[in-house]
């Protein structure tokens, strides 16, 4: 099979293509011939060495949609032919978080991509668990941007548990994760406002677009406070959000695309009961049903340009482009 790998981690990174054999699965696994993949900055930061993972692995890539194309011993969950899409968090089931279905957290777990084979290749070998059969009727590129985009959206908001009338502020409003947090806010009932300089944000479940340039200064002419704010910029951008935030506000991260560092008021922390939330992924449960919302079209995706296997490189570099609208994907 062709895949694009790293031989070895630089930034930008840089992917060659090559010739790899069949991935056979063993038991309780299944190969699936991939369609689509999405393009995402942990992929970059993989490949790039920003995640210091000790890893054998040179395929990234943990988001995609394909069809089973071989099973192994033990599999009844799903046939060769079957669509299917990626759940992108390797777990133990075993461990106290997976017995509590929190299967991102699993202490044993990792996510693929990282310390699995990824998604950057014509097949990918997978265990059962970690696929879900879909429609096939629905739209193959939706499909393939539940693993990491709907997913982590899906999550940060249940976790910051966002409700009717309250007022949401997104940061990167126009990013792979933002567009999605834009919409299942917008479903929850709350009046959502978007940082982003695209105005089709406002086509996915953004009441008001704002400039960061003119955040303060809007702040203050409307008298606006924020019952949540997702922030997955970091940086000093990541404590000042803390100001914005009303009484028993949340301020809820996912990663840090400027900076992993921030300053924090904390006496504005504990003066106004503030809470900094910390998400990541989503569990298994949360994973079916973001397939379902993107299989219905629910939920969707803005798609800014498709890139073949060929150019994986060129997709994954594009991810940083200041010109980019919308979500990256790779057609295999």
């Amino acid at each position: 099979m062709k895949a694009a790998v790293y031989m070895e981690k630089r930034d930008p990174p840089k992917l060659e293509i090559v010739d790899l054999p069949y991935p056979e699965p063993g038991v309780g696994e299944v190969t699936v011939k991939l369609k689509y993949v999405g393009v995402n900055p942990i992929d970059y930061w993989i490949a790039g060495g920003r995640y210091p993972l000790e890893s054998p692995n040179r395929i990234v890539g943990s988001e995609g949609y394909g069809v089973v194309d071989s099973v192994g011993k033990g599999v009844d969950e799903v046939s060769v032919g079957d669509a299917v899409s990626i759940y992108p968090w390797l777990y133990c089931g075993s461990c106290k978080y997976c017995v509590r279905g929190l299967e991102n957290l699993c202490v044993r777990g990792g996510i693929i991509g990282g310390i699995w084979d990824g998604c950057y290749a014509e097949y990918v070998k997978l265990p059962v668990n970690n696929v879900v059969k879909v429609d096939s009727s629905g739209r193959e590129e939706y499909l393939a941007v539940a693993g990491v985009s709907a997913l982590t959206a899906y999550h940060a908001v249940e976790l910051a548990e966002v409700s009717k009338r309250e007022s949401v502020l997104v940061y990167g409003a126009s990013g792979n994760v933002g567009m999605f947090i834009l919409q299942y806010s917008k479903i929850r009932g709350a009046t959502v406002y978007g940082i982003s300089r695209w105005g089709w944000i406002t086509s996915y479940g953004a009441d008001y677009r704002l400039s960061l340039d003119d955040l303060e200064r809007y702040i203050s002419e409307y008298g606006v406070e924020f019952d949540v704010i997702f922030n997955p910029v970091g940086g000093n951008l990541f404590g000042e959000s803390l100001k914005y935030l009303s009484k028993r506000g949340r301020l809820v991260t996912f990663g840090g695309l400027k900076s992993m560092s921030s300053e924090i008021d904390i006496a504005s922390l504990y003066r106004r009961e503030l809470r900094i939330l910390g998400s990541t992924g989503g569990s298994y449960l949360e994973f079916k049903r973001v397939v379902q919302d993107l299989a219905e079209e629910k939920v969707f995706p803005r798609i800014w340009k498709i890139f073949s296997l060929e150019a994986a490189t060129y997709a994954l570099r594009s991810l940083f482009d200041p010109e980019r609208s919308g979500k990256i994907l790779i057609k295999i």
